[in-house]
């Protein structure tokens, strides 16, 4: 395989990795509010992460946004 045949072998599974990002990216961004309120109301990070995939790391940076 050259180059040329080698970069156009990226190019459907870079495109659907981009794509990808781009939903999570749009669910993050419905999903943060909701995060907020969860932490706001007292529920605990583990049950967060758990729940949405999330790190505890991302929970508390979208918590300390909302202060």
């Amino acid at each position: 395989m050259d180059r040329e045949e080698a970069e156009r072998a990226l190019e459907g599974p870079a495109q659907k990795r981009l794509a990808a990002k781009e939903r999570l990216r749009l669910a993050d961004q419905e999903l943060k509010p909701y995060v907020q309120q969860a932490r706001k109301a007292g529920v605990p990070l583990r049950t967060i992460a758990h729940k949405t995939g999330l790190s505890q790391n991302t929970i508390s940076l979208w918590e300390r946004e909302a202060r």
